[in-house]
């Protein structure tokens, strides 16, 4: 009969973790170059951040350590992904926009598109030399936790580890949530949504543990989700304000040169300027909803049950609940 989960050896449980992630990753790899795949990118993505965040959060246990330029190669590859992601998620935003707009912002997004798909297909085009190196990572990582598991005896229990792990980043994570005072520090709104996202994916392996995991973790996907739309909002923020202006400059340069033919030109106001302006204002409107929300969980009732539910997730983890 198996070990219980929390009784088994950190060793041994890493390597299955790790290696699940790995297939997910090996399989999401191919379909990045597949046009007709949207989500191959994001999958990959996913697979290799629940990859990093498991071998950070156990790197400090006796047994557990991984040379330090298998660590690089993986943050690298996964920061070369960013650019290509971000504008993919950028042009997905704009067309789902599209149906709610009207006739001048709409032509807005247009325009806007009309330079934001090139400029994916080019991120595409950088990434794909990174990408093609994975395979050679991958096999190196997969012979590095074998090393791992051999000297298994030397890691503690599962249970245990995952338990301190967790304390920790709840404790980080809770003075995250205390330093957030508003929209005027996006550093401050940022860091408990990394530290969201390693908590739950230290769940991850307790799947099926019990019903104190399911809830705990339902409730840090909530959590995870409004920090979520909030960043996104925030990076859209910078993103349209910086094409307001590419538009505004193209249409100036475009006034001037004019000027230069026929002293007699008129002029005229950027043709788009009245469509981002209400791409402006609808934008504003939606974040502040999200960082009401945002504030709403981080200071209230959901808040404090979500930390009662890590306690008792702790509990389960080191076999005393």
């Amino acid at each position: 009969m198996a070990k219980p989960l929390a009784e088994r050896r950190l060793g041994t449980v890493l390597e299955i973790v790790v290696v699940e992630l790995l297939d997910e990753a090996r399989l999401a790899w191919p379909r990045i170059q597949d046009p007709d795949d949207p989500e191959g990118l994001h999958d990959f993505r996913v697979a290799l951040r629940r990859l990093r965040s498991c071998l950070k959060d156990y790197r400090s246990f006796a047994g557990v350590s991984l040379d330090k330029g298998l660590m690089r190669e993986l943050r690298d590859l996964a920061r070369s992904t960013n650019a290509a992601r971000d504008g993919e998620v950028m042009l997905a935003w704009l067309q789902d926009q599209h149906e709610l707009l009207n006739g001048s912002e709409r032509a807005a997004v247009a325009w806007w598109c009309e330079r934001l798909v090139p400029q994916v297909e080019e991120e595409y085009r950088r990434i794909e030399f990174r990408v093609a190196a994975f395979p050679l990572l991958d096999a190196r990582l997969r012979e590095a936790m074998k090393g791992i598991r051999l000297k298994t005896r030397k890691t503690p229990r599962f249970g245990p580890a995952s338990a301190d792990v967790l304390e920790r980043l709840v404790t980080q994570w809770c003075a995250e949530l205390d330093a957030i005072k508003g929209r005027e520090d996006e550093d401050a709104l940022h860091r408990p949504r990394i530290t969201g996202k390693r908590l739950r994916y230290l769940l991850r392996a307790w799947r099926g543990e019990g019903e104190v995991l399911v809830v705990a973790e339902s409730a840090l996907k909530s959590f995870q989700e409004a920090f979520g739309q909030l960043h996104d909002d925030l990076v859209r923020c910078e993103a349209l304000r910086a094409s307001v202006q590419q538009h505004v400059l193209e249409e100036t340069d475009a006034r001037l040169a004019a000027a230069i033919r026929d002293p007699g030109a008129r002029a005229t106001a950027p043709r788009h300027l009245r469509g981002f302006m209400g791409l402006v204002a609808h934008h504003e409107q939606r974040t502040e909803a999200h960082l009401a929300e945002v504030l709403r969980l981080s200071r209230g009732k959901p808040r404090r049950e979500l930390e009662k539910q890590l306690a008792e997730v702790a509990a389960t983890m080191r076999g005393s609940h």
